[in-house]
């Protein structure tokens, strides 16, 4: 077992528990501007200075209300035939005697030639782009710093405590989805759906930190940023507990990153590096005959993980994702995602590819990657860097 020690606060047992039950309303994401000065005072970092991390909460974060999309969500597929018809149809065809037939007419939309559909087979199909997000506030970080020799031409956001230059074109492509946000303008399906694979345990992620030196100011920390195999222990809230011990692996289909990591102002942040972690979607997945098919796959990504007074992290993780990652879920889905959900993800590709913003191919000048970002919380745990272990003997 790697020796380590918890923070002061949480080995005086004064550590509060976890970060939000299953069902709560997301708490307001404000994690300060980079170079402030922390708001309260930081625990001690431990005598051996390695920290560990359990992520509680790990979901692409929105800024609520209906601004954001003011002609409302994107609608689903029987929406959308509805609202193609011409008006004397869409008054047939929605009356209760022609249930039958509409439900016929509007899942027919999601098949083409050769038993294809939208949702395998998306690259396949001529779809309209979705309406995306209007507003100019978003989370994020600034991925690209002003250089735009390997990005394509974008907008960029400003955060909602005034940081500009902020990239997240994932948002602005997605943002309007149903499974991002209400039609309230609240966070949707993936804001406890999410919370849900890393409670089971089917892509829990863990944090370890060595090096640490103090928790204000430090020029170098080393960072990993994994899986672990372990369950984490909740309570009858959905809190997680703090103080248990994980092992990272990566056995497949988990994986290990090792990150450069300083700390400024109470805030920790990495240099860029790709992140690749589990994207197992349902337990059967993992027992897929073809394998884990999916995986989070952050290029030239980086954290920004600001320290709590109780010992935790409340941050983010921002990074460049191939353009067809963001609907890899309902890609494996196949024609349920479409039939059962809604879902169109052809026309999802469609406005991913319209706002991709990174990865940008030297010879062709295309990009093949999108900004995006995670809203990442972490409470204090021991790490097992197994990993570490065996290639020190």
């Amino acid at each position: 077992m790697i020796s380590q020690r918890m923070p002061k606060l949480l080995a005086a047992g004064a550590i509060a528990l976890g970060a939000g039950s299953m069902g709560a309303a997301p708490q307001p994401f404000t994690p300060q501007a980079i170079g402030d000065a922390p708001a309260r005072s930081l625990p001690a970092p431990p005598a051996d200075g390695v920290m560990g991390f359990v992520v509680s909460d790990f979901v692409q974060p929105i800024v609520e209300g209906k601004d954001a999309c003011p002609d409302g969500p994107v609608p689903k597929l029987r929406e959308a035939y509805i609202a193609s018809l011409p008006a004397a149809e869409r008054e047939r065809l929605t009356r209760k005697e022609n249930e039958a037939e509409l439900l016929r007419a509007w899942q027919m939309t999601a098949f083409g030639k050769n038993g294809t559909n939208i949702c395998s087979q998306p690259e396949m199909f001529d779809r309209p782009t979705f309406r995306t997000v209007q507003s100019k506030v978003a989370w994020g970080l600034d991925l690209d710093e002003g250089n735009a020799t390997d990005t394509c031409a974008h907008d960029t956001f400003t955060t909602p405590n005034g940081q500009t230059g902020i990239d997240n074109q994932e948002y602005r492509a997605l943002g309007c989805k149903l499974e991002w946000r209400t039609k309230d303008g609240v966070g949707g399906d993936n804001q406890i759906g999410m919370k849900q694979f890393h409670n089971s345990g089917e892509w829990t992620q863990v944090i370890l930190l060595r090096g640490v030196d103090s928790l204000e100011n430090d020029p170098s920390v080393e960072v990993v940023y994994a899986n672990t195999p372990d369950r984490p222990m909740i309570d009858a809230k959905g809190n997680y507990l703090p103080g248990i011990t994980y092992s990272i692996s990566t056995k497949p289909p988990r994986e290990r990153n090792v990150l450069k990591g300083r700390i400024v102002g109470g805030v920790l942040m990495t240099d860029p590096g790709d992140i690749k972690l589990t994207q197992t979607w349902g337990q059967g997945g993992a027992r897929d005959i073809r394998g884990n098919r999916a995986r989070w796959d952050y290029r030239k990504a980086r954290l920004r993980l600001e320290f709590q007074p109780d010992g935790s992290l409340k941050g983010m993780m921002a990074g460049y994702r191939p353009v067809a990652d963001p609907i890899i879920s309902p890609a494996l889905g196949g024609a349920g995602s479409a039939l059962v959900a809604g879902i169109d993800c052809a026309g999802e590709l469609a406005t991913l590819r319209k706002y991709a913003d990174g990865l940008k191919d030297p010879k062709t000048g295309k990009c093949n990657g999108i900004s995006a970002t995670q809203r990442i919380s972490a409470v204090p745990a021991y790490i097992n860097d197994i990993n570490q272990r065996r290639a020190s003997r």
